[in-house]
């Protein structure tokens, strides 16, 4: 690696962890005031975090390289395999950022509940959902071996659908980072009738309930749609925010983060009718 290389790449990494920081230090302000679950302590935030600057790191190193081969190797050979929704086609800009994050969502909500379902992946995605104080950070938590598949699952299909303008991918980007803090956050926030236009954290916080009940339900990050029409969708009640976590799922160390998905049993663990006595 040349040094220019090295100061592009620790540029992007500094810029990553930059961004995220305000991001979690605008929903830990919102956290504080509007808590869904009082008495959450720092220690389960911190560990999000030191686990977020190893993470990125791991990530940083592989999903940029890795997409530059994959979508620039199939180009090459076939160029007119891509951009099927062209922006010039639809006249309208608003209309294809539309139909691009609702096609976003869709590989989003495929590759999440294939997560769920096939034992090799829940091994990776059950970091995850063994939060059991749901927060802003959570958004962090994610195993960093998730983000190269992507590169299979959404990033090579999204390129094939689109020729997304710079502008588009840019705001996207940062869009879906907010959004995945905006969800996770530990909020007393629901959107009301919304709910079903919208995923809030009200609506996510289904998805990570540790109740029998709420099993494999709003897969979607954005667009509840997709749970609808798959069948997928609990609507929350009113005032709903159930505990959240896995029964018998935690990760003491950054190693064992890590390394996760080497070392816990492909079986996913019980849901509990109720929240496990601490």
């Amino acid at each position: 690696m040349t040094f220019e290389a090295l100061q592009s790449w620790l540029y992007g990494y500094a810029s990553v962890l930059g961004i995220w920081g305000a991001y979690l230090l605008l929903f830990g302000m919102l956290e504080w005031r509007f808590p869904a679950e009082r008495g959450q302590t720092w220690r389960a935030r911190g560990f999000n975090l030191h686990y977020l600057l190893w993470s990125q790191l791991l990530i940083l190193a592989l999903v940029p390289p890795l997409t530059v081969f994959v979508v620039g190797t199939i180009k090459a050979q076939f160029p007119h395999a891509f951009g099927w929704v062209r922006a010039a086609s639809l006249g309208h800009l608003a209309l294809y950022a539309l139909i691009y994050y609702l096609a976003y969502d869709l590989l989003y909500y495929s590759f999440h509940r294939l997560q769920h379902r096939w034992p090799l992946l829940w091994r990776q995605h059950m970091l995850h959902h063994s939060e059991r104080a749901l927060n802003a950070t959570t958004a962090a938590r994610h195993h960093w071996l998730e983000e190269p598949l992507r590169v299979f699952t959404m990033t090579l299909p999204l390129a094939l659908l689109f020729d997304a303008p710079p502008a588009i991918v840019g705001i996207a980007g940062m869009l879906f980072a907010a959004w995945g803090f905006f969800i996770h956050a530990n909020l007393r926030l629901s959107l009301g009738r919304f709910s079903g236009v919208f995923c809030g954290p009200q609506v996510h916080r289904i998805h990570h309930s540790l109740l029998l009940q709420h099993r494999d339900k709003n897969f979607a990050a954005f667009f509840p749609f997709w749970d609808r029409l798959f069948g997928t969708w609990c609507a929350p009640q009113p005032d709903e925010f159930p505990p959240t976590g896995l029964d018998d799922s935690e990760h003491q160390t950054i190693r064992q983060a890590l390394l996760s998905p080497f070392g816990y049993p492909l079986t996913k663990p019980a849901a509990s009718e109720a929240p496990r006595a601490d």
